[in-house]
């Protein structure tokens, strides 16, 4: 079972949202909140669901902090941001953070139910078809970047690939370091020198050299 803490501040999209969830036979909204308050207490005490679904009209830098806290408190409940804002930016602020899934406001309830199930089933984030399209497209729409140093060229062991794999998804040096039971300055040796082989200028660049040159997916 599918277990959900809904926040959000309007009852009538509130009650519309429960009304869709609860008519899946594998998903509970144990818990519901209005404001951001309310929530983390809900959380604090019995309430222990799989899946924070936040569709809480926030300011943005006050979502975030809100999911950074949700998500240092609790590591193991998963985040999932219903909006209204579609800014690249800001929905790669609410992954940094620490959401497991975005979705706009817009979706269907198809892809809705969808996305829940997923994030639930996987250790994978999900972004709903319309933002990920996008991106897609502005992608396709890019003029590839030249690169000084060719890929055939440099050899990247598989801890490096292990690393930049984890980087490319979000995770801080220490929680690389973490991951893979090392220590924090040993990750940070691994992306100084993975950043000198490829002659790239930083983490930002050292991912998308990564990505275009199939070195991680």
């Amino acid at each position: 079972m599918i277990k959900i803490l809904l926040a959000d501040g309007h009852n009538v999209v509130r009650n519309g949202i429960r009304s869709l969830l609860e008519k899946e036979s594998d998903i509970e909204v144990v818990a519901e909140a209005t404001k951001s308050e309310e929530l983390l207490q809900l959380l604090k005490h019995d309430h222990r669901p799989n899946i924070v679904f936040i569709a809480i009209n926030l300011p943005q830098t006050t979502e975030i902090d809100l999911i950074a806290k949700i998500r240092h408190g609790h590591p193991a409940i998963k985040v999932i941001v219903l909006s209204s804002i579609d800014d690249e930016k800001y929905i790669l602020q609410a992954f940094k953070a620490g959401a497991t899934g975005y979705m706009l406001k817009s979706i269907n309830s198809v892809e809705l139910i969808y996305g829940i199930r997923h994030v639930y089933n996987s250790n994978e984030r999900y972004l709903c078809n319309e933002v990920a399209l996008r991106l897609l497209d502005n992608l396709i729409h890019t003029p590839e970047n030249t690169f000084d140093v060719d890929a055939s060229e440099i050899e990247i062991s598989k801890r490096e690939i292990e690393v930049l794999s984890l980087i490319s998804h979000g995770f801080t040096n220490q929680e690389v370091a973490d991951k893979l039971f090392t220590s924090k300055r040993t990750i940070e040796s691994h992306r100084q020198n993975l950043i000198e082989k490829t002659g790239t200028r930083n983490t930002a660049a050292l991912i998308r050299y990564a990505v275009l040159n199939s070195i991680i997916r």
